[in-house]
């Protein structure tokens, strides 16, 4: 019965933020039975029915949009379930990426305090990532002072059998959007097999806030689409909350038309990833540029939500997969 309140409240909190129904109660009605529907007929889950604006959309729109069931049909067909442990779990990615990662990276559980020590001369601050988490969650940047203690931050970071990384060092042009934030690229792949891969979308992603050391859409980031052949941005930035951006509302950068530097390097960089393990076809690669114009993949996401390639243009990409299925 809980589950069930909570999930009338969710719906009930959605309607009011994207659909103004004027208390109009009918309507309501209509829109609880438009979800169900939608769910049934298209596969979406309830975040995407609001977030793409279904409710007043036609059927060949709808039916256009690369939602849940068919990202789970991808996935099925494409992805290892045991070889996507090795995404899930950072410290086994940066293993078994090592060529792609350039960056030092530790996993604390497995060194001993004086290599933790020796890690923090070299590294004044680095991020600390929980070495299962996703959607950006508990990853944060620790700063060492003479005020820090040492061996409490250890057996703090070994409690939460953290991974601890070197900062990224960001290109400058790109850090402009947001300086307090490592600003990536999401460029999704698919591996068809026979050394066959392709991109078939690919995203800015900037952070927004100071007190945000990630770009993750899903905690204020702003995300916009690239042009895969040209590596120029063609649509304005989008967050979570369907606000769109043509700068950026912090530092003023232009996203509209800006031209992802080494983008012909990003690609052939994630298309050499993406066959280290071939039985995880489908997989959204997340990617920062260095300084030196180094190609620096941070992570990959096996179950890549589709939310950031359709939600710029609020136009549907399962025409880019239906062909694998």
């Amino acid at each position: 019965m809980k589950y069930i309140f909570n999930k009338i409240k969710k719906v009930n909190q959605h309607i009011e933020r994207y659909i103004d129904t004027k208390n109009n109660f009918l309507l309501k009605i209509t829109i609880y039975f438009d979800i169900l529907y939608s769910i049934l007929r298209y596969g979406m889950n309830l975040d995407e029915y609001f977030q793409y604006k279904f409710f007043g959309k036609r059927h060949y729109e709808k039916k256009s949009f690369f939602v849940y069931r068919k990202r789970m049909l991808i996935v099925n067909k494409y992805n290892s379930f045991e070889d996507m442990k090795i995404f899930d779990e950072k410290p086994l990615f940066n293993q078994e990426f090592k060529e792609f990662v350039n960056r030092r990276w530790m996993n604390i559980k497995n060194n001993t305090f004086d290599e933790f020590v020796n890690f923090t001369e070299s590294f004044r601050e680095f991020i600390v990532k929980p070495s299962n988490g996703y959607y950006g969650l508990g990853v944060r940047k620790e700063s060492i002072n003479n005020e820090v203690n040492l061996r409490d931050l250890y057996k703090k970071l070994v409690e939460e059998e953290a991974l601890i990384e070197e900062v990224v060092s960001q290109l400058d042009d790109i850090a402009e959007f947001n300086p307090s934030s490592v600003n990536t690229l999401r460029v999704v792949t698919m591996n068809q097999g026979q050394g066959r891969v392709e991109v078939t979308t690919a995203n800015l992603r900037v952070g927004n806030g100071v007190d945000k050391c990630a770009d993750n859409f899903h905690h204020g980031g702003i995300a916009s689409l690239i042009d895969i052949e040209t590596g120029i941005v063609k649509t304005t930035g989008i967050d979570k909350y369907l606000n769109t951006y043509v700068k950026h509302p912090i530092s003023g950068k232009q996203i509209v038309g800006y031209a992802i530097p080494y983008w012909n390097k990003v690609k052939e960089t994630v298309k050499e990833a993406a066959l280290i393990k071939p039985t995880v076809g489908y997989v959204g690669w997340d990617v920062a540029i260095g300084k030196d114009g180094k190609i620096i993949i941070i992570e990959g996401n096996p179950k890549a939500d589709p939310d950031v390639s359709q939600l710029p243009d609020g136009k549907g990409k399962w025409h880019l997969y239906k062909k694998f299925v």
